[in-house]
């Protein structure tokens, strides 16, 4: 079952999401995590810490 995030965090600095992002990549490394959001800040998190994904745009 896939673990689905709707802007979860929209409040988060830049520091608390990219470290909530990498802990999530390699908690649920085995698990499919969609994360829906309007901007850019999870994609670019994703991107400095190296962390592969695909996106989706609707």
């Amino acid at each position: 079952m896939p673990i689905i995030l709707d802007e979860t965090f929209a409040y988060f600095d830049k520091e608390r999401l990219e470290n909530v992002l990498e802990f999530l990549s390699h908690e649920y490394a085995n698990k499919q995590i969609l994360i829906l959001t309007c901007t850019n800040r999870e994609e670019e998190a994703l991107k400095n810490k190296h962390i592969s994904y695909n996106k989706i745009a609707l």
